[in-house]
């Protein structure tokens, strides 16, 4: 897809006043350097007529202000790395995109109590690296897609991590937030500027208001608290591999919720197909496609056996004392065994002569199974994202189908013209509406010709998240238009099937609540009361767009 570059330019005296309150370096209008910043993997491209970089809440405040009194519409993002989402890309052309990486400052660490008070420019490597160099005892969750992601930002998008502690929505507690008319507010209910429970206490007194500032654009947030948790006394982790007859799969779903249920498995593991596993270890064997647009299930099948994928794989996180970890390894044994091969590697993070060893046999076992190296090399950072430490090895995987090879550093999907993108369906967790939702997602796959690509990720004991993803060729329009239409008929019979999606790429969200339109008008109302002049983020999971911007 050809970029279009901005056709509506700011006013020259609101470009100049916006520069004297965030500096000439924290702005930028020209077209093509618009152009760059905000790149998209998704099949859909809007461009903004300047983007801010504001480095401090007075100055967010300050932005608002001036973009209020031009009327110019903003959208603001963290760090813009939800790459597969949207990115950096508004709902909307024109208007000011609000990057907010340059407030980056860890305010506080509470090693008692176990939370941090962050910006929203703090990522989890920043985050990670502060607790590792202070010398915590305090461990963070993390996403599983770029340390370069940002805590808060993820967090407000309903993000998920793999640790105990990974519902990061529910992890925060305790907002700064800049409201529409340019007022600060403190949630947490207590009195402003000396509650000493806001970042403790989610609940405050009276109506919850934290929730109000997830996925929504009723102001922007520019500090908050995240809960964070003590390294456990043992940290283990199991391996899993999938080798049961693919008619016993609902049994293993219903047996690995009742794993979930039980706290036998305390972590949020990520049960990968196939197609997924091989899109992180090889590229896209373009050679086996025969003339189709997506691999046959033979040429699928002699492509995965090459590298010695089961059907299914995940790992998962053990934590706790010597006892507990005891258990948890009985009971994976135990349940797991039915099913598949279950591993206990965690061993290969420690430093010490075991761990060393570990290490090195494991080239060795591995092709003894007959897997392909590229096990070995992503084993230390698959283990270390269960410890909360992140790393760019897994993203690395949106380079497989659109590049020759994988980059091993400075690494931007969006920058680089790699297209994919995302939808994570909700769903019950047992065996019935888990099969249900792979059936029907395979049926959108073939229908549109793409590779099967799903993980079933374990939200609770209660639901799973399908992440579900097509990657597709940026640079031909006609594939671009192919996943569109993917994305928007996944997206319509996951609705009509009821497993709504938990968040929205840029291009759906201002339908996003269509399904439901009362929730949709009282948010609407909430919306118009907020923030009368429609003047944060348009158009964002749900709202009305400006009458000039809509379709």
């Amino acid at each position: 897809m050809n970029a279009r570059l901005p056709t509506d330019q700011l006013a020259a005296a609101l470009i100049q006043q916006l520069q004297s309150i965030v500096g000439p370096d924290g702005v930028k209008s020209e077209p093509a350097a618009v152009e760059q910043v905000t790149r998209t993997c998704v099949p859909m491209r809007t461009l903004p007529s300047a983007v801010v970089y504001p480095r401090s809440t007075s100055e967010v405040q300050a932005v608002v202000q001036a973009a209020a009194a031009a009327d110019v519409p903003l959208w603001p993002v963290s760090t813009g790395k939800n790459w597969g989402y949207g990115e950096r890309s508004a709902a909307y052309d024109r208007g000011i995109t609000v990057i907010l990486e340059r407030m980056n400052q860890i305010v506080q660490v509470d090693e008692q109590l176990g939370y941090a008070v962050i910006e929203p420019g703090v990522t989890y490597k920043q985050l990670n690296d502060h607790l590792k160099q202070s010398g915590s005892r305090l461990w963070a969750d993390c996403a599983g897609s770029t340390q370069y992601a940002s805590v808060i930002g993820n967090a407000l998008d309903k993000g998920r991590g793999l640790t105990p502690m990974a519902d990061h929505f529910g992890s925060l507690c305790g907002m700064d937030v800049v409201l529409p008319d340019g007022r600060l507010l403190e949630t947490g209910g207590g009195p402003t500027g000396h509650n000493t429970v806001r970042h403790g206490y989610k609940w405050g007194v009276g109506p919850y208001m934290d929730g109000l500032f997830v996925q929504s654009n009723l102001g922007v947030v520019v500090r908050a608290g995240v809960w964070l948790m003590p390294a456990p006394e043992v940290f283990d982790f199991a391996a899993f591999e999938y080798k049961a007859d693919p008619s016993r799969l609902g049994a293993f779903i219903d047996d690995l919720r009742e794993l979930v249920m039980s706290r036998a498995l305390r972590s949020h593991p990520h049960l990968a197909n196939s197609f997924a596993m091989m899109c992180i270890l090889a590229q896209y064997p373009k050679d086996l496609l025969g003339g189709r647009r997506h691999l046959s299930e033979e040429a699928a099948a002699r492509w995965r056996q090459e590298h010695g994928v089961a059907s299914w794989t995940f790992g998962a996180g053990l934590y706790g004392s010597k006892e507990e970890v005891r258990y948890q390894k009985r009971m994976l044994r135990k349940v797991l065994g039915r099913y598949g091969m279950v591993q206990f590697i965690g061993a290969a993070v420690r430093d010490d002569w075991y761990g060393q060893l570990v290490r090195k046999v494991a080239p060795v076992v591995n092709r003894w199974l007959g897997k392909s190296p590229e096990f070995t090399d992503v084993m230390v950072p698959a283990i270390n994202l269960f410890r909360g430490i992140p790393t760019d090895d897994f993203v690395r995987q949106a380079y497989f189908k659109s590049h020759p090879e994988k980059p091993a550093t400075d690494i931007d999907p969006a920058r680089d013209g790699c297209g994919f993108v995302w939808i994570g369906p909700v769903v019950p967790f047992n065996a019935e509406h888990v099969m249900r939702a792979l059936a029907v997602t395979k049926q959108v796959f073939d229908k549109h010709e793409f590779d099967f690509f799903v993980e079933v990720i374990v939200e609770s004991a209660r639901a799973v998240i399908l992440l579900v993803g097509v990657f597709y060729d940026r640079h031909d329009p006609v594939e671009a238009e192919r996943a569109r239409a993917w994305y928007d008929e996944a997206r319509e019979v996951y609705i009509r099937e009821g497993y709504p999606p938990y968040r929205a790429t840029s291009m759906s969200m201002p339908g996003a609540m269509d399904s439901n339109p009362v929730a949709r008008d009282l948010l609407a109302t909430i919306k118009a009361a907020v923030d009368p002049q429609n003047l944060i983020a348009p158009g964002r999971y749900g709202t009305p767009l400006r009458p000039a911007d809509r379709p």
